[in-house]
This record gives C-alpha cells, structure tokens and sequence, in this order.
C-alpha cells in the first residue's frame, strides 16, 4: 500500500481546503462549511425531506440533525409539516437564509479559485472532468463492482436491514 492512499489523499486535500475556509466563514457569518452546505442543499431543493438531506450532505445523520437545529435557530431555514403525511416535515430556506447565501457564496466562489490557482486552466478542466466522471462512476456502477468483488457486503447488508 502507498504511504499515501488516493481516499486518504482526497479526505486530507477536502480537510486543509474546508479548515481554513471555515475560520473565514465562521468569522464573517456565524457558520461553519457544513452549515452553509446543508442551508445551500435546503435553498437548491425546497421543501426538501430530512431523510433526502442527509444523504445529501454525506454528512453523519446527528451532525446534521444538529446543524439543521442551528439553522432553524438562526432563522436561516424553516421547518414545516408535510401537507399530505403529517409525520414528515419539509425544509425551506428563509429570506433571511437567502441573503446570508447570497453573502457567502461569492466568497466560497473566491476561496475555490484560489485553492486551484495553482493549475493552469487546461488541468482545472481535465481535473473536474475526472473528480465528475469519478462521481459518477462511484454512485452508479461502483456499489455492483464492490458487491461482486465482495458478496460477503451484500450480506452484511441484507442482515443490518431484516
């Protein structure tokens, strides 16, 4: 194995880019990446489910229970019950959220200019054509690729559901 592995390179590459946004954010609006995550997430899809979000987020399930909470606190995001089954409730972004949003999102537009700075424009395409194709790949064809390689998944699996 490589003293570096490719996951461990993109979770290292993910954590130096988001900690030192994150000071910025939090400095000049009060919220963490992940908060501005979930509230864009909320503001791109309204009325948006707590189950869809935090798939969404691929953020941990309480972690986001707890940033919605924050956000809702804030006034930032609304939660209202669902018209057609009151057991679920529907996620909106507030006004208030949306000119927050409309704040921050230049700066994250700013931020990520500067962390590919470093590439010429001919590797920033060819580099979001492959982190795109990669994407996809993991979310169609890889979970039948790891389960052939793996049965013993399917099983495990199939155990944690019944």
């Amino acid at each position: 194995m490589p003293a570096q592995s490719f996951t461990y390179q993109l979770a290292s590459i993910a954590q130096d880019a988001i900690g030192a946004a994150e000071r910025l954010f939090v400095q000049r609006f009060g919220l963490t990446v992940h908060d501005l995550r979930v509230l864009r997430l909320i503001g791109d899809n309204p009325d948006t489910t707590f189950t869809w979000l935090t798939a969404a987020t691929k953020i941990e399930r309480s972690a986001t229970s707890r940033i919605l909470a924050r956000l809702i606190k804030a006034g930032l995001v609304r939660r209202e019950i669902d018209d057609t089954d009151a057991r679920h409730f529907r996620l909106r972004i507030t006004a208030k959220g949306r000119t927050l949003r409309g704040k921050a999102d230049p700066l994250t537009e700013e931020l990520e200019t500067l962390i590919l700075s470093s590439l010429d424009d001919d590797d920033r395409v060819r580099l979001m054509r492959m982190l795109n194709h990669l994407s996809d790949w993991l979310n169609t064809a890889f979970p039948q690729a790891l389960a052939s390689r793996y049965p013993e998944l399917e099983a495990d699996a199939a155990g944690r559901k019944g």
